[in-house]
């Protein structure tokens, strides 16, 4: 059936051939492209009535050229009073581009009210049928119009990547999930015989290493970063930074490369590095090690700012939020030994942007809350714990597969699987501890179960360019896989 079309995050390849894809073989009609300059010339030729906005200006709220003529709406109580979850999420959501730490809530404020009127704007002059993005909205102005879509019945449609080799699966939302799949694996636990489940090769060797050594199932996207940055991405000594960025002017002043817009954005990254080095060094200060024969919750700290922590964190986006709740609902007698992600201090990162001392500070201080050093692997953290917790890591996944519960915060492709607790309430998560406290064990059959049900329901494919190489499908395979499983889902 023939859809009208807004095309969000089509910065990466090949999202301009699936659109394409989508008007040639389905009949559908991309009225709106937002996106990176990369993508421009090409979703030029193909669609060349097609307004096209880059994500550069979107973040600034710069209309396009060829969208003057739709003004911004009005706003009023009912709209934002609906939106204000989403407010929160993404004033959050803000930290991404406050390289310097004067991105105040009254600028914050002030973007997102622009963000709602222009986006609403779009929505009531173009009225289209579905908005389609590569995965969670998370850079704020592809956020604004997930919400708006989603608060004025315009339906949605993403794919959730899994750590399935080439599984992903569209869904309406990311707080949601896949009914789907809920559904396919509960009849499937009904089903009296769920031993001698034949899955794919891939899948079998992805199980099979997360049972081995960290380094042997380390996800391809960390191995891929620190081998490919510098270093391993590590922020170096200050006589290092300091170098990086006299190669940096040089470059401005010799070579005449960039401008002065180049050159400030050199000082603040280098800037960042600075307190990048400063947050490290305070995390090696108050983490000590950790008796691992003590009753504990393993708690997996992630990378900030990161789509896996905001928006698919929900509130707990804010971890701390999720160390104090399980601080005061552990048992006697229990620790909560919390590690943060190894990523989060290299220079891939920005974690001056969302960390501070404070938030380090305020995690050592908690009476049964010790902070775990990096030396220290979440496989051995997990194998010694009562469970993991998570807000929506990759870590809960490891856990169960590796026979440990998991608390899950907030939302993950693998929410659905027997052994994850989703604790979003404290009721929740009272429950959760009792039953792990009481001997809960991780059915490995449901498991199992599981993971087919995922394959079963899942595209083969991949939606970043990043993934290309490690892929089972071939370029063309993928765009006709991911139009075809888009088009099927919104008829």
């Amino acid at each position: 059936m023939s859809k009208k079309a807004i095309f969000a995050q089509t910065e990466q390849i090949p999202w301009v051939d699936v659109a394409a894809e989508l008007r040639d073989q389905y009949g559908w009609e991309i009225c709106y492209f937002l996106g990176g300059k990369k993508q421009s010339k090409k979703a030029a030729v193909s669609f060349p009535d097609t307004v096209f906005h880059t994500k550069d200006l979107a973040r600034s709220s710069q209309c396009p050229e060829t969208c003057q003529q739709i003004p911004s709406s009005p706003l009023d109580e009912t709209l934002l009073s609906n939106l204000s979850y989403h407010e929160s999420i993404f004033m959050k959501m803000l930290d991404r581009n406050d390289v310097d730490g004067s991105f105040t809530y009254h600028k914050r404020i002030a973007s997102y009210h622009s963000q709602v009127m222009y986006w609403k704007g779009v929505l009531e002059r173009l009225r289209p049928d579905v908005i389609v993005y590569r995965i969670a909205p998370h850079t704020g102005y592809d956020y604004v119009l997930y919400a708006l879509g989603r608060t004025l019945n315009i339906a949605t449609v993403m794919f959730e990547r899994t750590s399935l080799p080439g599984c992903l699966y569209p869904v309406n939302s990311f707080e949601e999930g896949s009914l789907r799949i809920r559904r396919a694996y509960q009849q499937a636990l009904e089903t009296p015989q769920k031993q001698g489940i034949s899955l794919t090769p891939e899948t079998s060797a992805h199980l099979k290493n997360l049972s081995k050594s960290f380094t042997q199932a380390m996800p391809y996207h960390l191995k891929y970063k620190l081998k490919h940055y510098r270093k391993g991405g590590d922020v170096g000594g200050s006589i290092t930074i300091l170098a990086r960025f006299a190669r940096d002017l040089i470059n401005v002043l010799l070579h005449k490369k960039g401008n002065t817009q180049y050159l400030q954005a050199c000082y603040h990254e280098n800037k960042g590095r600075f307190k990048r080095k400063k947050l490290l060094a305070h995390y090696h200060r108050l983490a000590k090690a950790v008796d691992l024969t003590v009753p504990y919750v393993f708690v997996a700290l992630q990378c900030e700012p990161e789509r896996q922590t905001c928006p698919t964190g929900g509130v707990f986006g804010h971890q701390y939020l999720m160390i104090d709740l399980l601080s005061k609902l552990l048992p006697a007698g229990w620790k909560l030994y919390v590690k943060e992600h190894v990523s989060q201090f290299k220079d891939y990162q920005a974690a001056e942007r969302s960390k501070s001392l404070d938030f380090y500070d305020g995690i050592a201080a908690k009476p049964n809350v010790e902070l775990v050093p990096l030396s220290y692997t979440s496989f051995e953290l997990i194998d010694h714990a009562k469970a993991s917790a998570t807000v929506s890591g990759t870590v809960g996944w490891e856990s169960v597969v590796r026979g440990k519960p998991a608390l899950l915060f907030g939302h993950s492709w693998y929410r659905d699987c027997k052994g994850v607790f989703v604790t979003h309430t404290v009721d929740a998560c009272r429950q959760a501890i009792r039953n792990i406290q009481n001997g809960f064990t991780v059915d490995r059959d449901a498991l199992i179960c599981f993971a087919k049900v995922v394959e079963s329901s899942s595209v083969r494919g991949y939606i970043d360019k990043f993934y290309e190489k490690i892929n089972i499908v071939s370029p063309e395979e993928n765009v006709e896989n991911l139009a075809r499983a888009i088009a099927e889902f919104v008829s």
